[in-house]
């Protein structure tokens, strides 16, 4: 799609879904959920398939669509296919190539085609300007600290180690020590920082719990997180989605990976000392590398 779009979460239906996804109950939570993960699937899906891939009944996909005010499950599909029929989600085209592979057989050609299928779904739902707010914020920022647990502990840890030299202060908080050092570190948050969230299925509860006493604070929080159905989009004054879809593993990271490597990108390039900043850099750490020269092979032979 181009970047001239309705970007996928910024449309009615789904908005409203996520507006009232914190008062339902547990069973019509579980299709909202549904619906804000897999809104494409899902518009292709009857009221029994939608009811079995929830595990609730074709009556709680009813009440939902009576909470969201369409009347019953043919209206609330009629809104889905109403607003996304322009999307394509090559995500599922991808599972249903992958669903005709032999049995147990996984190779690299279909981890490049999921790898492929991620990447093309994240420009629909993150809105230019949302990218562009959220690299504004993080140059502005006092301190930046970037927060992740778990799998999404190396890319915070990424993220921080590829800002430090362009920003005023990066800090990686989920490092060693474990939670309750990370806790510790963020102790001093303030309204002139900025905490970087990452949290990917299957999600941390002390990633929200950190990123809500961040925004108590009166810190400026941004995530990166699958969907509007993650905790931390609860939270978050902006969010980056991230496409997770994988047929084996719990979640992929290459989509959140491209997200930390264009923020970090369109940060250096606001940087007017960025080149400066890169070669110090550079000549700093260059007694600690191998360099490979004419002159220093033919001394060692």
């Amino acid at each position: 799609m181009s970047s001239n779009s309705t970007a996928l979460y910024e449309s009615p239906v789904m908005r409203h879904i996520a507006v009232v996804r914190p008062r339902l109950p547990p069973a019509l939570g579980r299709v909202a959920d549904y619906l804000l993960r897999h809104p494409l699937k899902a518009a292709t899906l009857t009221i029994e398939e939608l009811a079995a891939a929830t595990q609730t009944s074709p009556a709680a996909v009813n009440r939902l669509a009576r909470a969201l005010e369409l009347g019953g499950y043919s209206g609330l599909k009629a809104a889905l296919v109403g607003t996304l029929q322009e999307v394509v989600s090559p995500v599922d085209k991808l599972r249903v190539e992958l669903a005709q592979r032999p049995s147990g057989v996984f190779g690299l050609q279909e981890q490049l085609r999921t790898t492929q299928a991620n990447l093309a779904a994240v420009e629909n739902p993150n809105p230019e300007q949302v990218f562009e707010s959220i690299v504004a914020t993080l140059v502005e920022a006092r301190r930046i600290y970037v927060l992740g647990f778990g799998n999404s502990s190396y890319l915070a840890g990424m993220a921080a180690a590829n800002l430090v030299p362009f920003c005023a202060d990066a800090i990686a908080i989920c490092m060693e020590g474990g939670n309750e050092h990370a806790a510790y570190r963020l102790a001093m948050i303030g309204a002139s920082d900025v905490l970087l969230a990452i949290s990917l299925p299957r999600y941390s509860l002390d990633t929200v719990r950190l990123a809500r006493f961040a925004r108590d604070r009166g810190a400026k929080v941004v995530a990166i997180t699958d969907s509007p159905a993650s905790p931390l989009a609860q939270i978050a004054n902006e969010v980056l989605y991230a496409p997770v879809e994988h047929p084996v593993l719990t979640s992929s990271n290459v989509a959140a990976l491209t997200i930390i490597e264009g923020l970090v990108a369109a940060v250096i390039a606001r940087n007017k000392e960025a080149v400066g900043l890169a070669a110090e850099l550079t000549e700093s750490v260059l007694s600690y590398l191998h360099v490979s020269t004419a002159d220093g092979d033919s001394k060692r032979k």
